[in-house]
């Protein structure tokens, strides 16, 4: 099932203007060399990152984003191909549910994914199927923050300014057995490698 035609029209627009703007301010991007090894990590991170996330594609190599169909999916989509990432977005309506959609993708895909903590509620708390997916797939799993010195805060999401710089931070990963091990507690895990990783780069410093 499709979203309203609106919401393509909208999304699509924003993708345009922010390969525009990518184009144009060319925002600075720093990545630590150990922060994107070319592992099957399942990267999460909140929804509020994904414009940093948008105009610092290009740096993520052998990458793939999880996207919806809204109008954050859509914008995300245009500049992040043209970056070289794959970008697999979740279908409504079919016969398969999005968490069997996303597992299937994971359980394919040999390189790193990187997927949304909170989808579009934008309020930073991981969802309790992140554990699942990661115990499903046998995949590793950790925090990434994707930040801008200078940004607009528009409608939850951090817009980076022109010319500003933008830092990626990666948590160190969790085995899939740990959160296992943990039982009902995963998500709980999962929230505090999160919430200590953006403690330790606010504002988008590097962690050190």
């Amino acid at each position: 099932m499709k979203p309203p035609v609106r919401t393509r029209l909208t999304g699509h627009t924003y993708g345009v203007y922010y390969t525009l703007c990518i184009g144009l301010f060319r925002p600075t991007v720093r990545v630590p060399r150990t922060v994107m090894p070319p592992d099957p990590v399942l990267y999460y991170m909140p929804h509020g990152d994904l414009v940093p996330g948008v105009f610092a594609a290009r740096v993520f190599r052998h990458f793939a984003w999880v996207n919806d169909n809204t109008v954050g999916g859509y914008a995300a989509a245009l500049p992040a191909l043209a970056a070289g990432v794959d970008v697999f977005r979740i279908g409504r309506g079919g016969h398969r549910s999005p968490y069997e959609q996303v597992r299937d993708f994971l359980r394919e895909r040999t390189g790193p994914v990187g997927i949304f903590t909170d989808g579009g509620r934008r309020d930073g708390r991981v969802r309790t199927s992140l554990a699942a997916l990661a115990k499903d797939t046998g995949r590793p799993v950790a925090p990434l923050r994707v930040r801008a010195d200078r940004a607009w805060e528009f409608q939850g999401q951090s817009v980076p300014r022109p010319f500003s710089t933008i830092r990626v931070a990666r948590g160190e990963p969790i085995p899939a057995a740990a959160l296992s091990a943990a039982g009902e507690r995963s998500r709980e895990m999962l929230q505090h490698a999160l919430d200590a990783l953006s403690e330790a780069a606010p504002g988008g410093r590097e962690t050190p």
